[in-house]
């Protein structure tokens, strides 16, 4: 099963099922994400540290659901970690599968990737996070 392809004017779900997001970072992802024709939507938990060093696993595994079920959200976003394996038992995957989007991570969400593909056959992206879109230099829009 694969996701429809983006596009322009699509909204894109951040969240930080891994870490903490840092806000003067991610802001900065933010508006490179917004500067290409996209619209982003946070995870209400995105900042959170409930541990001191990353949000609760039921914090973390609500915002990836809240995601899976808001219609207007065409892909899921996310970058590494750790502490992925703690929300795998939290993740609806019946509703993943009913509702497939684009899911892309990197590192410590290779654990989350590789559940979800094995759980529902979502081709699932792994290679990119929100970092990447820190600073686009002309090359990268071809």
């Amino acid at each position: 099963m694969i996701a429809e392809k983006l596009k322009y004017n699509d909204k894109i779900g951040i969240i930080a099922p891994s870490h903490i997001a840092d806000k003067e970072r991610y802001l900065k992802y933010f508006s490179e994400l917004k500067s290409i024709g996209f619209d982003i939507v946070q995870g209400k938990n995105i900042y959170k540290n409930t541990y001191g060093y990353i949000a609760s696993e039921n914090e973390r595994a609500s915002d990836f659901n809240d995601m899976v079920l808001n219609d207007d959200v065409k892909m899921i976003f996310f970058g590494g970690g750790y502490g992925a394996n703690e929300i795998i038992p939290l993740l609806d995957y019946i509703n993943i599968k009913n509702n497939p989007k684009i899911i892309c991570s990197y590192s410590d969400g290779t654990t989350i990737l590789n559940t979800i593909y094995a759980q529902t056959g979502l081709i699932v992206y792994y290679g990119q996070t929100p970092g990447i879109f820190n600073e686009l230099m002309h090359y990268d829009y071809f």
